[in-house]
């Protein structure tokens, strides 16, 4: 099926530099055109998304709808280096990215928020006029998970070379002292560790007025969702939130080294926006 879709790369103005954008257009815009912006996760997770991001925008496309990706300053074809980035700059970039929609023709503009993406989408969203949605894809609600998780890629690397063995406490205090430290090819900078280790979903419980869809990946049809998501949906929905919790069996795409596809996620994630705009 020919869409007449194209794709539209640009560098796009960035409070702090140009920010590089992929824009997948439908054949027109209208109305009632959704464009979907991409807030993205954290560090190799980023890469490691990307083709699930171009099979959800061909299904969009498919729909007569957008997907926009734009990288954040630092990060990807943008400018900047990863070491000059930071958590608030980040949040400028994504509230950016929808400006951007804005300027494109887009009059529905929602948030995909890919794991660590979940924290910035919640901070950016109530300076996002009229954002209709946002869609997580395995949310992070504490910032500390994927700081631990990162920390320990640099642990486990240095005891595979039979270093020093460091600890993330160590690796902190390092940071604390104002120095960067590398990880994966990753150099990062205190200002960012902080500002992604001070982001928790409790910051945006009473900030949201936004409907929320949120979908978690299980391995099998065994597995359950983890205790401390259920727990924060239901202190969300307390708090007045709209929340649509889906399931999804399907493999963890995001840490896997070798291109790894969910499209039972891409499926699922296109019945939601189609049959929600259906009963609109």
């Amino acid at each position: 099926m020919k869409t007449n879709a194209r794709l539209d790369p640009a560098f796009i103005e960035g409070s702090k530099g140009p920010l590089f954008a992929l824009h997948h257009a439908p054949a027109q815009i209208d109305d009632s055109t959704e464009c979907i912006i991409v807030i993205p996760p954290f560090a190799e997770e980023m890469n490691r998304c990307r083709y699930m991001q171009t099979m959800l925008a061909q299904a969009l496309n498919k729909q007569g709808h957008a997907l926009l990706s734009v990288d954040p300053y630092g990060t990807g074809d943008s400018s900047g280096q990863f070491v000059e980035a930071d958590w608030d700059q980040w949040i400028q970039d994504t509230i950016s990215s929808a400006n951007y929609a804005k300027q494109l023709g887009y009059k529905n503009i929602s948030f995909l928020a890919v794991r660590l993406g979940t924290l910035l989408a919640m901070a950016a969203a109530p300076f996002v006029e009229d954002l209709k949605r946002i869609i997580f894809w395995q949310p992070v609600l504490n910032g500390k998970t994927t700081l631990n998780q990162f920390l320990r890629i640099k642990i486990a690397a240095s005891m595979g070379r039979d270093e020093k063995a460091e600890t993330t406490t160590h690796l902190e205090a390092l940071l604390n002292e104002g120095k960067n430290i590398e990880v994966a090819g990753y150099d990062v900078s205190p200002t960012l560790f902080k500002g992604i280790q001070a982001a928790h979903y409790n910051n945006h419980l009473n900030t949201n007025s936004v409907p929320i869809a949120w979908f978690t990946l299980l391995a099998s049809a065994e597995r359950k969702t983890p205790r401390g998501d259920l727990q924060a949906i239901e202190k969300w929905r307390a708090e007045g939130a709209h929340i649509d919790h889906h399931t999804v069996i399907g493999p963890a795409f995001w840490q896997a080294h070798e291109r790894t596809l969910a499209p039972e996620l891409i499926t699922a994630t296109m019945d939601y926006i189609i049959g929600d705009s259906i009963h609109e």
